[in-house]
């Protein structure tokens, strides 16, 4: 099992945060023997598919490059000219076939790990310390046991392909002897079957060996990529806010919370209480409310505050354990009444005017 410097044992699946991370850095699962096998079989059919014309471009351009030879003036410009149509055919003749690569191996490597532009891939590849101590590269190319694993896959992959061709070739000895004798044309279609024969058997044979590399490397890549559980919480806390600072920021809000709702008891028209553990006060303007609104509400310590207050302004204060407690559950600061409560907040009110009526009396 994996473990990290410091001996703690990587046994968590790595998180999607890690992993994206990971891609970012050019860190994904992939095998190259896909690309390879791909190369191989489909690169290898393309040359045969590209065959006949290239063969045809061939033939043409020797043919009439040897009957223009006695015309050639060998100056600089001609040379130059020479040159200039020596590489154009050869462009012409390679370009199609090295682009059929590149397009598969592109497609290889787009189906295993998706189209992304590793972003960090070269501003956090290469360490500032790398540069100046290669040495250490070197060591973990050479010397590390993924090296060396890989080393010894590279040699049974040679041995594989080698008892392919030798199983391809064991039965034509007498066949290649015979061709010394025969006419070139032979000898050409012998070349072409058997090329074509070795291409696609090999072909097949790597397909194998890269489906197995290649759910290897997801096995690998998946260990590699395990987290510890400190890896795990250290994470959560990055993503979610360290629970310290969290109950800190609430501790803070709750505060500012008191200090607006004492400011606001003095707005209120009465404060409605349970008697001692809860109190509402409760603000409602018949010209500019629709409905009576909660604008402080507290239990002990807070609630004998808002009574206090109330006290020092004249804000009526009226005992209803059950409305009290009510609304202190279902309605925060600055929300209206709701509608189920009207009637029981109306009759408060309608005892509250009763009382300012007696004594404006």
């Amino acid at each position: 099992m994996a473990e990290t410097p410091d001996g703690m044992e990587k046994t968590e699946q790595a998180t999607p945060k890690r992993l994206s991370e990971a891609r970012d850095k050019g860190q994904v699962s992939k095998s190259m023997d896909v690309t390879t096998s791909a190369i191989i079989l489909l690169g290898g059919m393309s040359i045969f598919f590209f065959g006949s014309s290239l063969s045809a471009s061939i033939v043409g351009f020797t043919k009439t490059s040897l009957m223009n030879l006695g015309n050639v003036e060998l100056t600089d410009l001609a040379t130059v000219d020479l040159i200039k149509k020596l590489l154009m055919f050869i462009a012409s003749i390679l370009g199609p076939i090295a682009l059929t690569i590149f397009v598969i191996s592109l497609a290889s490597e787009i189906f295993q790990v998706g189209f992304q532009i590793a972003t960090k891939k070269f501003t956090e590849g290469l360490r500032f310390k790398q540069i100046f101590n290669p040495f250490s590269g070197l060591k973990k190319i050479f010397f590390s046991p993924n090296s060396l694993f890989e080393l010894a896959k590279g040699i049974a992959k040679i041995f594989i392909l080698g008892i392919v061709a030798y199983s391809v070739l064991a039965n034509k000895d007498t066949e290649i002897i015979a061709l010394v004798e025969r006419p070139f044309a032979d000898t050409a279609t012998f070349l072409f079957a058997t090329s074509f024969e070795l291409i696609w058997k090999m072909g097949l044979v790597y397909i194998f060996i890269a489906l197995a590399d290649y759910y290897y490397q997801k096995w690998r890549y998946s260990e590699d990529m395990k987290m510890t559980k400190q890896e795990v919480k250290d994470e959560s806390k990055q993503m979610e806010g360290d629970p310290l600072i969290k109950s800190r920021i609430r501790s803070i809000m709750r505060s500012q919370l008191r200090k607006l709702m004492i400011k606001n008891v003095p707005r209120a028209d009465v404060i409605v209480t349970n008697p001692t553990h809860f109190a509402i006060a409760i603000e409602y303007k018949q010209k500019s409310m629709s409905a009576p609104k909660v604008v402080a509400k507290g239990v002990d310590f807070l609630a004998m505050k808002i009574r206090d207050i109330a006290m020092e302004n004249n804000i009526p204060i009226v005992e209803n354990p059950p409305l009290a407690r009510e609304i202190y559950y279902n309605v925060e600061i600055e929300e209206e009444i709701p509608e189920s409560l009207y009637k029981a907040v109306a009759q408060v009110l309608a005892y509250v005017y009763s009382l300012k009526e007696q004594n404006l009396n």
